[in-house]
């Protein structure tokens, strides 16, 4: 029965499969960017508004009723919260920017709207630490890493 098909038969039949494969696959998931591709809108890097949206989960931090476990040493509790917020949020840009694999440039644009969102930590006294964990979530990932003298630009660049 197998004695029947040439090589080169054989071959044909897989390469058809395997272009009819993945052609199913890039318009399965990738017809936006085809249409763009085909129709001349795409360019090098085409970034999109929606594509610098920041979606992120925040969970809401639980209401201190005990006493001793309220910030202490007058730390307000919204700058706190505010902190929380933003870890919440750069562990996400960090993580949504590694997996879209962005530049250094746009990386540090999409960060810097994360910064924008959080005014309030530019002066608090958590700003070094927080620059800090800009750091060490950027090196987590080891796909950018950037130097505190960059951080401080970027924390600089939206007064």
């Amino acid at each position: 029965m197998f004695t029947n098909i040439s090589w080169g038969n054989y071959i044909v039949v897989i390469v058809l499969l395997l272009a009819s494969w993945y052609l199913f696959i890039g318009l399965r998931f990738y017809f936006v960017e085809i249409k763009e591709i085909v129709t001349g809108k795409w360019t090098i890097r085409n970034c999109r508004s929606k594509d610098l949206e920041i979606h992120y989960d925040v969970v809401q931090p639980q209401t201190f009723t005990d006493t001793s476990l309220q910030p202490s040493f007058g730390e307000p509790e919204e700058s706190i919260i505010n902190i929380d917020a933003f870890v919440e949020g750069l562990k996400n840009v960090v993580k949504e920017a590694a997996q879209r694999k962005l530049v250094k440039t746009e990386f540090q644009s999409y960060l810097s709207l994360l910064l924008c969102e959080f005014p309030s930590i530019k002066n608090s006294p958590f700003r070094s630490s927080v620059s800090e964990m800009i750091i060490s979530e950027c090196n987590k990932q080891d796909f950018i890493s950037l130097s505190q003298v960059e951080v401080e630009e970027l924390w600089n660049e939206n007064e």
